[in-house]
């Protein structure tokens, strides 16, 4: 009754709730403008239903299709498709991804969470799909450098996540920079891809021209050599090197990229208050920094951030012991742009901290003080009328953290072994 009242209806959010072959049928029939549909994690419908949307006199606008989590096989019959997604559907195989590119013609696709399918199922896409420009295909362990062979051969390729396939390598990436879509890619995540080195980020500054964002996190081979090659990627503006074995010289190096925005390099514990101080130095327009566990800097960090960095929008840095209410003293005396501030686990904070951030902030709509056991709740609590997003506690740090209430840490930062750095270049 609902559907039939609605024939302009263009975005329907059907996700998690038990629909069944029936509503898709009453959805052929009635919604003849249909652009936008999420079935995600609706489990009781089968092909039929999908073959009524197709072949009903209604959804034949039908550009998106979400079917994440819809463990049941299912082959897409909606030949108007130009963007499916399949998150968390993990019990679908070749066969189905082989059947959905039979019949669809995608300019995106997305995947995340699928151990079953193989190369296979990108040959038929790629082949199948050759206008893609976005293809999502996160933690799909069974793919090879095969697969990137085949995304290689697209021609409009602007944006590729292929974390967590940890059987991607360098010859993978090189298929992608020496195919037709090198100079278009913008966005590329390599993340928790082990097998990438630093070749792999000199082939990709030489060859992908206008790439505006790259993440490399917990890529375990990526060292200073990788920085010193991205400080001459011009179009890059943001960056991940989460978790990657950098030290300060590969920082100052990246200096050379003055037109960076943004630097999420959290748990890269070799870096140092002279790392910080050689970027911010050179890169004095940098909005976004976080430095979460950071363990080694301290408050001469952030004084050359605050000195240096006038329009940072947003500092993460939860985890790093060191940090005293002078480091907020100075992020707010030039802190005016400042909206989102993580200081979660920042053990040495006091009540001042509070008084600094409820003077010197004025656009500050973000505060995150987990683990700030020297912030009394009192004057947590003055800040939070001043702010969006407020939390605060005064629990001890997680275990994980890697220091206790002190700030004093439970195990030594670990030197890169200088001999394999020499192997490996």
């Amino acid at each position: 009754m609902i559907l039939e009242g609605c024939p302009t209806l263009l975005y329907l959010n059907l996700s998690f709730t038990p629909v069944a072959n029936g509503t898709l049928r009453e959805l052929s029939r009635s919604c003849l403008n249909l652009q936008y549909l999420s079935l995600a994690w609706c489990r009781g419908f089968t092909d039929k239903g999908l073959l009524y949307l197709a072949t009903g006199k209604g959804c034949h606008k039908l550009i998106h299709l979400d079917l994440s989590g819809c463990t049941q096989e299912l082959a897409s019959k909606c030949h108007s498709l130009s963007s499916i997604s399949l998150w968390d559907s993990c019990h679908l195989s070749d066969v189905a991804f082989k059947a959905i590119a039979k019949v669809s013609d995608l300019t995106e696709f997305s995947v995340d969470g699928n151990s079953r399918m193989t190369d296979v199922s990108w040959r038929a896409l790629c082949r199948r799909s050759p206008r893609l420009t976005r293809l999502h295909a996160a933690d799909c362990p069974r793919m090879t450098d095969t697969s990137l062979k085949y995304m290689g051969t697209l021609r409009n390729l602007l944006y590729l996540n292929i974390s967590c396939c940890s059987r991607v390598s360098d010859m993978g990436t090189r298929y992608l920079t020496e195919g037709p879509s090198a100079s278009k890619l913008r966005e590329l995540n390599l993340g928790h891809c082990s097998r990438i080195s630093d070749l792999c980020i000199m082939r990709l500054v030489q060859k992908c021209s206008k790439l505006n964002h790259l993440s490399v996190c917990y890529c375990e081979n990526m060292t200073d050599s990788a920085l010193e090659w991205l400080a001459s990627c011009s179009s890059l503006l943001s960056l991940d090197i989460s978790g990657c074995n950098v030290t300060d010289q590969g920082l100052t190096a990246l200096g050379g990229n003055p037109g960076l925005k943004k630097l999420v390099a959290s748990e890269c514990v070799l870096i140092t208050d002279v790392g910080i101080e050689e970027l911010c130095r050179q890169v004095r327009d940098l909005e976004e920094l976080d430095v979460s566990q950071c363990v080694s800097l301290s408050d001469q960090a952030i004084k050359s951030l605050s000195f240096y960095c006038r329009s940072v929008v947003t500092l993460q840095m939860p985890g790093c012991p060191k940090m005293t209410d002078m480091a907020i003293q100075y992020l707010t005396g030039v802190g005016h742009y400042l909206r989102g501030l993580d200081i979660s686990g920042c053990v040495l904070l006091t009540d001042r901290t509070a008084r600094f951030l409820q003077r010197g902030c004025p656009q500050l709509n973000n505060i995150k003080m987990l683990y700030c056991r020297g912030i009394s709740k009192q004057a947590a609590l003055r800040l939070k009328s001043c702010v969006e997003k407020w939390d605060h506690s005064n629990d001890n740090t997680p275990y994980w953290f890697g220091y206790n209430r002190l700030g004093q840490l439970l195990r030594p930062i670990r030197q890169p072994d200088s001999r394999a750095v020499l192997e490996t270049t």
